[in-house]
Order: structure tokens, then C-alpha cells, then sequence
């Protein structure tokens, strides 16, 4: 058996161990989730895609958030727990980081609204040459249907229901995602490929791969990305899982205060708009700015005591 020392030095086996604990995790936490969803909501096989069920509805809440917490959270810790005996900082979560990051990402992540949604107009309109139709069709049925799901979950019977989703669509999602793919795989390809923009860009790509939603595939990569490097630029976990909660959680807020503005998640905010592009290329500049200034933030020279005594 390996000692936890010589699997620190072998990022392939890392890999292999969290994938193994992932497919382990998600297996029992769906099958429990299935039996619950069954045993409360009479949930069947034959019911499974009417989103105008509500008993349905609440089946695939729950199985949802099982499911999750088996596949993001469970693994992670467990992975820790093998990996080191500090599993709060294997993860990165025993340094909250500057307070002004905490500023800088709530800003960062409403001043690039209008980038990320000009993007993901660009992507929702991407077309595949004729000879791959067939494929096409078949990702943009999976989008409607990816699509269809979210909004029948963003449906709300008071305010009861709206920490439930926020829980759901945002908590468990923006800890859970980040616990996985910043916290242990991105550390796994940066050391495998000794290179932490291999790592970050990398990580990222899966992130937005197991989202299974081709036309928004490009602005999620983006945004993987974005919290890889302030993951680590700042060196605490809690930067990116900030970001992450306030971009799922704005969507559920949203839907909850102003649902017409939401019910085509797929269209731009700001399209049709006398300043659409004006909106979109200072959303974008503003943003790049953010982020280089987060950069500059954490790259500050901190001044030792040698320094000081000489």
C-alpha cells in the first residue's frame, strides 16, 4: 500500500484515486437519492421528463442534490482525508486570502455580465460544418433539454423555496465544484505537467466538458479559467467558491425578484440594445482590468524581517 508521501509524488495516481472516488461516491449517492425520491415522491422512470409534474420537479431537485454532493463534496474530502493529514490546507481551505479580494471578485463578477453574455451569444449561434448535422442537432436537443430543466427548477412556492434552490443550483455547486476541480484536480495537473497555466486551462476544459452543455461550453471554460488563476494567485479556495456562488446564485435571485428577465437564459441581456457592443467591449476591458489588478493584489512582495533588519 502506498504511503501517503509517495502518492504526494505521483499526480497520475492522485488522478486515479479521485476519479475512483468520484464514480464510487455519485453510484451510492444517485442510488440513495433514487430510493428517496421514490419512497417521498412515488418517482418513476416514465415521469422522469414531465417538467410540468410538480411531484417530478421536487424528485429531480433532490436526486439532483444528492447526486452532486456525492459527485463535488463527498470525494474531495474524502481524497484529503487519504492525501495528508492536513486536510484543510490540501484543500486550501485554511487561508481566507486579502479582504480586498472579496471586494474585487463581487465587483469582477457583475462588471463581466455583459462580456460573459456576449460570449455566450456567440457560442449559442455557433453552427458545425453539414457533414457533422447530425451531431449538432443532437447537442442543441441536449441544450433544450438542459434548458427546460433548469427553468422547471427555478420555480418557486415562497421564500421557503428559494434558499432550497439556492442550495441547490448555487451552495452546493460553487463549494462542491470548486472543492473538486481547483482544490485537488487542478493542483494534480499542475504538478503532473509542471506547468500552472497547463494546469489552470486544463482543469478548466473538464469543468465546462461535465457541465454537458455545448453551446455555453466556451464561456464556462472562460470562467474555469478565471477562477483557476485567482485560485492561484490568491492561494485560498474561497476566492474562486465566492465567484462561482454569485454567478449561480444572481440567476436564482434573479428568477426569484425578476423572472421575466429569465425566461430565455440563452439570449443576451443586452442584445437589441443602441449600445449593445459598447456594453459588451467595456464589460470586457473593465473585466480584464479586474483581474490584473487581482493579480497585482496578491503578487505584492511581502517585506521580511531581513529585509527590514538590513
Amino acid at each position: 500500500m502506498l504511503s501517503r508521501i509517495e502518492l504526494a509524488n505521483k499526480p497520475y495516481l492522485q488522478l486515479i484515486l479521485i476519479l475512483c472516488l468520484c464514480l464510487s461516491s455519485t453510484i451510492l449517492f444517485s442510488i440513495i437519492g433514487a430510493v428517496i425520491a421514490l419512497l417521498t415522491f412515488g418517482f418513476d422512470l416514465q415521469t422522469m421528463q414531465d417538467y410540468t409534474n410538480p411531484q417530478t420537479i421536487e424528485a429531480l431537485k433532490l436526486m439532483q442534490l444528492l447526486s452532486a454532493i456525492g459527485l463535488f463534496i463527498v470525494p474531495p474530502f474524502l481524497y484529503a482525508i487519504i492525501v495528508s493529514k492536513q486536510r484543510a490546507k490540501i484543500l486550501s481551505l485554511n487561508k481566507m486570502g486579502k479582504p480586498i479580494n472579496y471586494i474585487l471578485i463581487f465587483v469582477l463578477m457583475f462588471i463581466s455580465i455583459p462580456a460573459l453574455s456576449w460570449i455566450i451569444e456567440i457560442n449559442a449561434n455557433m453552427l458545425l460544418p453539414d457533414f457533422m448535422a447530425g451531431i449538432e442537432s443532437w447537442m442543441r436537443a441536449s441544450e433544450i433539454q438542459a434548458q427546460q430543466l433548469t427553468q422547471a427548477f427555478l420555480t418557486f412556492d415562497g421564500f421557503g423555496s428559494l434558499f432550497y434552490i439556492l442550495i441547490i443550483v448555487a451552495i452546493v455547486p460553487a463549494v462542491g465544484e470548486e472543492l473538486l476541480f481547483r482544490g485537488v484536480l487542478q493542483k494534480i495537473f499542475i504538478k503532473w505537467t509542471k506547468n500552472p497555466h497547463w494546469g489552470i486551462w486544463i482543469t478548466a476544459f473538464l469543468f465546462s466538458a461535465l457541465h454537458m452543455q455545448f453551446f455555453g461550453f466556451f464561456p464556462r471554460m472562460l470562467l474555469g479559467a478565471v477562477f483557476g488563476y485567482l485560485f492561484l494567485w490568491s492561494k485560498s479556495l474561497w476566492l474562486p467558491i465566492l465567484g462561482h456562488f454569485i454567478n449561480n446564485g444572481s440567476v436564482v435571485i434573479l428568477s426569484y425578484f425578476a423572472p421575466d428577465l429569465m425566461e430565455d437564459t440563452d439570449i443576451s441581456f443586452f442584445s437589441g440594445s443602441e449600445y449593445e457592443l459598447l456594453y459588451y467591449i467595456g464589460s470586457l476591458i473593465l473585466t480584464i482590468a479586474l483581474i490584473l489588478l487581482i493579480r497585482k493584489v496578491n503578487s505584492e512582495k511581502k517585506v521580511n524581517n531581513q529585509e527590514v533588519l538590513s
